[in-house]
């Protein structure tokens, strides 16, 4: 398994670039791809780390009629064979409602009613993020399976430096204010820690924004997603968070990141009290560069600015395009891949919550911290829900201009109010852009 199984391809299926909608079988008829010999070949598109050349032999053995042509996932490639009409048959990727959108990928209801091995009784709620109904997501058909997943915004804490520093843990039942996180942090500073606080800034802060804004009740999008407002005091809110955080200096920001590209080596040296990573995170602390941490370590739950909403950024899993000439075939690769030895392979890691409950028996629970985290985990699934997401702009030019923005007020030549009326203005145009070219 390897050490960093989610290696950031989560905005891959939303930052698709190409204006295609694939007309395809309905499923249960995909056939294509037949040898005379009666041998499907079924077109795989995922991590080679993941799905392993062991998982291959193993599933053709135990599916003689089928064979699986295995293909390093690559977004330019994805693009270019979903312009070309000849899409991979099974798709690594993230939950988007741009994915959804244009249509690119099968449903799977009619797959899941009739499985013995994926029963929609045993699929999390977490799994919500793979539905779409047209108009939003968390409701609708479903149009993938998450493979592994976590809270995101849930706080790995290495208590010891908080006992060093005089400073009270974070509650690990309560979920802390979001402003309280930052104080809490602000406290540590003095006691020298390096970095108090690390919020995986480098990988996104559009979603931590928006998960904010739904905390108090209210959203980022407009109820058509085709407009985006941030001039609220929700949303102020939340901007001024980021200005704040990144200005208290206590933890890593784009104007001073690290040079892993992640927190995890800071936190495990020592040099990070805090890191919101998710429950995944617990993969480093089972490693032999992280027991002595491990034994200090606790997690807390993700802070709130309201409602108790736990947000999955991720949602990592797999899908089936719409184009696919083997929909039936590939589902078999759907069940094996989720539920089969590599699901097991992958819960037992303790790198993340799998995402159909009977696998969670699978989790590693020797070690006190584990144990700590799987009983937060159970009470966490309980407050994943959806966070808004337009079908027209991706993931990477939201973060981008929301990036771009936030530095600016970090460097005190903007206000929250300043940075909202930007953001809002070159995001607008892009959602337009967008909406016109879905058509």
């Amino acid at each position: 398994m390897s050490k960093h199984p989610r290696i950031r391809l989560a905005a891959s299926a939303f930052a698709l670039t190409t204006a295609v909608v694939l007309a395809g079988c309905t499923a249960g008829s995909g056939a294509g791809g037949a040898s005379a010999d009666g041998v499907t070949t079924v077109t795989v598109m995922y991590a080679t780390n993941e799905f392993t050349p062991e998982y291959i032999a193993q599933f053709e053995d135990e599916n003689p009629d089928i064979k699986i042509e295995f293909l390093e996932y690559d977004e330019n490639r994805l693009n270019a064979m979903l312009t070309a009409g000849d899409p991979p048959d099974f798709v690594r990727g993230s939950p988007s409602a741009n994915l959804f959108a244009r249509g690119l990928a099968a449903p799977l209801d009619d797959y899941i009613a009739s499985s013995d091995v994926i029963k929609e009784g045993d699929l999390l709620p977490v799994n919500d993020l793979w539905r779409w109904d047209g108009t939003k997501q968390g409701d609708g058909d479903r149009y993938g399976i998450v493979k592994d997943f976590s809270p995101d915004n849930t706080l790995w804490q290495n208590e010891a430096l908080f006992e060093a520093a005089g400073v009270e843990p974070l509650s690990t039942t309560e979920p802390a204010d979001w402003d309280d996180v930052l104080a809490t942090a602000e406290a540590l500073k003095p006691s020298g820690v390096e970095f108090p606080l690390g919020i995986e800034w480098q990988w996104g802060i559009a979603g931590i924004l928006t998960a904010m804004v739904q905390q108090q009740g209210a959203e980022v999008f407009s109820e058509d997603l085709t407009e985006i407002d941030l001039d609220t005091p929700e949303a102020l809110r939340a901007i001024q968070w980021f200005i704040d955080y990144g200005k208290a200096e206590v933890g890593p920001t784009s104007l001073n990141p690290l040079a892993d590209n992640q927190d995890a080596p800071s936190y495990l040296a020592e040099k990070m009290a805090v890191t919101k990573d998710g429950f995944w995170f617990g993969g480093n602390l089972a490693s032999e560069d992280g027991a002595t941490v491990a034994a200090t370590s606790s997690l807390a739950p993700a802070p709130t600015f309201g409602e108790r909403i736990s947000p999955v950024l991720g949602g990592v899993g797999a899908w089936i395009p719409e184009g696919s000439n083997a929909k039936d075939q590939a589902w078999k690769v759907m069940e094996y891949f989720m539920a089969g030895q590599p699901a097991i392979d992958r819960a037992s890691s303790g790198w993340g919550l799998p995402s159909l409950e009977s696998l969670w028996e699978n989790i590693p629970a020797e070690e006190p911290y584990q144990q700590q985290a799987i009983e937060l985990a159970k009470e966490e699934v309980q407050y994943i829900v959806p966070l808004q997401d337009s079908p027209y702009i991706t993931a990477t030019q939201w973060n981008g201009i929301l990036d771009r923005e936030i530095q600016a007020g970090i460097q005190g030549t903007k206000t929250a109010e300043q940075i909202a009326d930007a953001v809002q203005t070159e995001v607008n145009v892009l959602l337009a852009q967008g909406k016109d070219q879905l058509g």
